[in-house]
Parts: structure tokens; C-alpha cells; sequence
């Protein structure tokens, strides 16, 4: 049996199959007044796992997810809160703003080719703790409510910097923003170890396609973005000159 050609589920249905063959035989010898020997430590640790339960998803408590745990996320990823943008069906993601349906004055309606940040009607959707738990959350299946944050304030600062590993050429939303190699998984390992030889402590997101990631540096308080900028780019060069960083 190679171990390598079967994924998570297959192995713990052949446990479970195992399991229940084990019992079965031990109920038979047990019948027929035969010692069974029952001092194995791995079939006894075996024995004592919870069985595993297929619906994983049926443990999540719908109300887990708190207005103090919404901002407690927020307080890492700290932007704007006078507008946030939101993920298309389709993927990208879109400033909000009150008027976008409005027949009247929104030009999109009209089927006018007008960007939201030059049209005079234009009313930006606040950031909520509500809409922050459905991003969480995750109540929509095509992504709908998930959030993006604008990281630089009107004062020119921001609370972090982020570099971003996805695929970004076009019409890459599609598969949101999927790598086309494996050489990301590189760059995510070469970025970590430039963050940890400076003493910086990242954190390393894997980004929702599942073949890239974003890694994160956050900031006590807030920065110029310039100097943010520059920070990253002098981190990446210092950090490239000992470890096999393959771009930047």
C-alpha cells in the first residue's frame, strides 16, 4: 500500500474499515472463547480516536463569530472605514457606494462608462462590524460578501504592508487569482525567512484560489505609506542578497 496515492478522507475511511474489521474479528474470537491479544499502544490509541465525522462543516456554530471578534480582525487589518470594497460574483473587487443602484444618478445604470471615483454622485458604503462578521462568516457560496480593505488613510499613512503572491495578469480573477506554477510556494518560504532574519514576524495567508498567499507585516501605528514602501522594498533587496529570492 502506498500511502502517497490516497488524500486525507480516503485514509480515514480505510481506518474506520479497519476499525470495524478489527472489532468484528475480536467479537468472533471472543465467541469462540479465544484469547485475543490487546496490548498493541497504536490499536489502543486507535481505538480511542473520536470517530471522525464527514460533515466538518456541521461543527461551525452559525453564531460563533462575535461583533468583539469582528474587531479584533479588524484592529490587524486596519483601513478605512468610510469605504471598503467587495468581491464580484465573477471575481475583483468594487468600491460600494449607496447610489450604485439608483436609476437615476448612478451612470452604471445607464450603462455609462464612468468610473465610481469621478462620478459626483457618489456615496461610499461605511465599513460595519456586521459586514466584517459576514465576511467571516461567509454566508454567500460565490464569495459575494467578502470584503477588501483600503489601507492608506487621507493623512497619506497606513497600519501595514502586504505582499501580495497571486497571479495578476489578465482576466486571472477568474480563478481568482491563481499561480500557474508552483514557484510561489518558494517566494512564500524565501519571504519568511527575509522576515525572520530581521526579527520581523509575518503572517502568511493563503489566498483564496488555494495556489498563492499574502503575506502580511503589521505596524504598532501607523506609518507614511512612502516610508511603508520603501521599508518593503529595502527588506526584499537586503533580504534577496542571502536568500534565493526568485522576484520581487
Amino acid at each position: 500500500m502506498h500511502i502517497q496515492a490516497y488524500n486525507l478522507d480516503s485514509l480515514r475511511n480505510i481506518i474506520r474499515s479497519l476499525q470495524d474489521e478489527n472489532r468484528r474479528l475480536k467479537d468472533q474470537l471472543s465467541r469462540a472463547n479465544i484469547p485475543c491479544e490487546t496490548s498493541n499502544i497504536f490499536i489502543e490509541k486507535i481505538e480511542k480516536i473520536e470517530e471522525y465525522d464527514p460533515d466538518q462543516g456541521g461543527r461551525i456554530l452559525d453564531r460563533y463569530i462575535t461583533k468583539d471578534l469582528a474587531n479584533q480582525f479588524f484592529s490587524f487589518f486596519w483601513g478605512r472605514t468610510d469605504v471598503y470594497a467587495k468581491r464580484g460574483r465573477k471575481g475583483g473587487y468594487f468600491p460600494q457606494c449607496n447610489n450604485r443602484w439608483n436609476d437615476r444618478i448612478c451612470p452604471k445604470q445607464r450603462k455609462e462608462k464612468l468610473s465610481c471615483e469621478a462620478c459626483e454622485h457618489r456615496e461610499w458604503t461605511k465599513l460595519t462590524p456586521e459586514k466584517i462578521i459576514d465576511h467571516l462568516v461567509g454566508y454567500k457560496e460565490d464569495g459575494s460578501d467578502v470584503l477588501g480593505v483600503y489601507p492608506l488613510f487621507s493623512d497619506g499613512t497606513c497600519r501595514f504592508i502586504v505582499f501580495d503572491i497571486d497571479h495578476h495578469e489578465k482576466g486571472a480573477e477568474q480563478t481568482d487569482f491563481a499561480n500557474v506554477t508552483e514557484e510561489w510556494n518558494e517566494e512564500v518560504d524565501a519571504l519568511r525567512l527575509i522576515c525572520d532574519s530581521n526579527g520581523i514576524t509575518p503572517l502568511v495567508e493563503r489566498s483564496r484560489s488555494g495556489r498563492g498567499a499574502h503575506v502580511w507585516i503589521f505596524f504598532k501605528k501607523p506609518v507614511s505609506a512612502s516610508l511603508a514602501r520603501n521599508f518593503g522594498f529595502l527588506l526584499l533587496d537586503k533580504g534577496s542578497a542571502s536568500i534565493n529570492l526568485k522576484s520581487s
